[in-house]
């Protein structure tokens, strides 16, 4: 896979002034965003007088031309149906995606409209000034139970071009390419939660195509009223609704991770959870059989956050470092430790979500 400064390089010298010409842009107003841990994407920012767009270019070996071309589509069902998503814009050729290639290399592109507002972390985690943080909670769950009310209606542009069962891409693009021997135990674990989530019922109002990365850092909250925009659908997949609510779960551990009274943290994410539920059910329904899956779904989330983990050290920083983050992952995935360990003596107030031997 190629390094994602080399794809840059390409991309400012051989692609961005056809990306101009495809979408009829201005260069001069193009400005790269930095790029992260985990980012698999080349990201440009565009903004000229009132026009403010994102311009998002995918050379990732796990993604087709017909992935991207399923996110379009849905992203653009959803905004049509009424959700607040950041949709695609068409080119001069009328696509909502265009593939352009450079020396047998494709470069896949999509132009976005900017999110409005900001997103927290760009804010410092500041909410808006005088609103309680318990409306960011609401308005978080708020905003998927309304794609998941609406994906339920939603169809794939056709059976080649529909986004990926979950289950099935986790375990082959992840598990069986980039868990080492050593890690054994690990695998197995996650085999056996790819077979237990194969058993659960599909019926249509409890699973459908989700967001799957609905996290502070994909989403934009309107500073005057709270309302929240999604974007980033890049790892959309058919899964079921209780993974976004597992993984929203999993969100809130931050806003009381230094809090060393562990019944705090239970009170403190207890109230956090049915606050975000309290948003979900003004928009969509879910019964009490998936709200008592939590813990299972959370073990899904973690499995997906650990294996996102591997594939980032294996493909870019060359092999997996046995930090005492890694570490601790192993422990809590092998010893079945629920919660992502948060409730548990393995983790430390001081040094959260990191191993210390006892």
């Amino acid at each position: 896979m190629i390094q994602r400064d080399e794809a840059v390089k390409i991309v400012k010298t051989d692609i961005a002034d056809r990306i101009c010409a495809l979408y009829n842009l201005d260069r001069t107003c193009f400005s790269l965003l930095d790029g992260h841990e985990g980012c698999q994407n080349i990201i440009f920012m565009y903004k000229k007088n009132t026009a403010e767009l994102v311009v998002r270019i995918s050379f990732r070996e796990d993604r087709s031309f017909n992935d991207v071309l399923a996110e379009t589509h849905f992203v653009n069902f959803l905004f049509e149906n009424g959700v607040r998503v950041s949709n695609s814009v068409k080119s001069v050729n009328g696509n909502f995606a265009e593939n352009i290639s450079v020396n047998g290399m494709d470069f896949y592109t999509v132009v976005f409209t900017k999110a409005k507002g900001e997103s927290l972390p760009a804010n410092a985690y500041r909410y808006r000034d005088g609103a309680p943080i318990d409306e960011y909670f609401y308005n978080y769950g708020k905003m998927i139970g309304h794609m998941h009310r609406v994906t339920q209606k939603y169809e794939p542009l056709s059976e080649d071009v529909r986004r990926p069962e979950w289950i099935t891409a986790m375990r082959n693009n992840f598990i069986e390419k980039y868990i080492p021997p050593e890690l054994n135990a690990v695998k197995e674990k996650f085999l056996h939660l790819c077979d237990e989530a194969r058993k659960l019922p599909k019926d249509k109002d409890a699973y459908g195509l989700i967001h799957a990365d609905f996290n502070d850092g994909n989403f934009c909250i309107d500073y005057e009223n709270g309302n929240i925009t999604a974007f980033d659908f890049d790892d959309s997949a058919y899964c079921w609704f209780m993974y976004d609510l597992a993984d929203a779960w999993s969100k809130g551990v931050g806003w009381c991770r230094w809090e060393s009274d562990v019944q705090k943290r239970k009170d403190f994410m207890a109230h956090y959870f049915e606050t975000v539920l309290k948003g979900y059910k003004s928009e969509n329904a879910i019964s009490d059989f998936w709200l008592d899956k939590l813990p299972f779904f959370l073990k899904l989330v973690e499995m997906e956050g650990f294996l996102n983990e591997l594939h980032y050290m294996t493909t870019v920083e060359g092999g997996i470092e046995y930090d005492e983050y890694t570490v601790y992952r192993i422990e809590c995935i092998t010893k079945d430790i629920p919660y992502l360990g948060f409730f548990d003596s393995i983790y430390s107030a001081q040094n959260p979500f990191s191993y210390e031997s006892k």
